[in-house]
């Protein structure tokens, strides 16, 4: 059976694990199995722009969320990996026929995902992200072995050929800059990539492949590449 990913937990995968999720719990022929992933506990400066508890903090994200959506949606088969998507565990974490809402704030994760998926014979992969005031949602999709969208690396060579590493590539004792965020813009992002993955679900799939947005400006565009 197929499941729903997301992957990240952050300022936008926290914005939209609960109302994705009430979706799902509420879509009588949406899928009813979530996986949640991500590597990173919560610290207490997480509070700025996301939901954690005083009684969270040293928690993993993903088994925080697990057990807040488990509560809250009895509907729904909500399960946890506290790591990190790697070449390793990769095939075992997302399959044919899988959605992946992919949260995260690197680029090598990004090429990592979609060179996986760009393998299965059906995907649905909408990647989101954001600098402080505007950011990006890009849409890959292939059904029955045929791509109807361009890969997310395919206009983006700063996601093919990426700077940074994937946090399972970082050391503990190493230091990596934080940019920094602001929930404005984590949620737009986050709806987006809702609206996003609606209009595939629900067909004709979308004819844009990635929207830009801008919150100071309120404003979001669509772009359509050939695939």
């Amino acid at each position: 059976m197929s499941k729903m990913i997301i992957v990240g937990l952050g300022g936008i995968g926290g914005a939209l694990a609960e109302p994705l999720a009430r979706y799902l719990a509420h879509e009588k022929s949406g899928t009813k199995q979530i996986l949640l992933i991500d590597g990173d506990r919560y610290e207490p400066k997480n509070s700025e722009r996301q939901k954690v508890s005083y009684d969270e903090v040293g928690q993993h994200k993903a088994d925080a969320w697990a057990t807040r959506l488990s509560r809250m949606f009895k509907e729904l088969d909500v399960k946890a990996v506290a790591g990190y998507v790697t070449p390793a565990n990769i095939a075992k974490l997302i399959a044919s026929g899988d959605t992946v809402m992919l949260c995260v704030d690197n680029h090598a994760t990004r090429k990592l995902v979609q060179e996986h998926m760009l393998k299965l014979r059906d995907a649905i992969l909408v990647s989101g992200g954001n600098d402080y005031t505007d950011g990006n949602v890009q849409v890959f999709v292939k059904q029955r072995g045929r791509i109807t969208s361009p890969a997310i690396t395919k206009h983006h060579p700063e996601i093919e050929f990426p700077k940074d590493r994937r946090p399972d590539e970082i050391g503990c004792d190493e230091e990596t800059p934080e940019s920094p965020q602001l929930i404005f813009a984590n949620f737009m992002a986050a709806a987006l990539m809702m609206n996003a993955y609606y209009g595939i679900i629900c067909g004709p799939a979308p004819s844009y492949s990635e929207v830009y947005f801008d919150i100071r400006k309120n404003v979001a565009r669509t772009v359509k590449r050939a695939a």
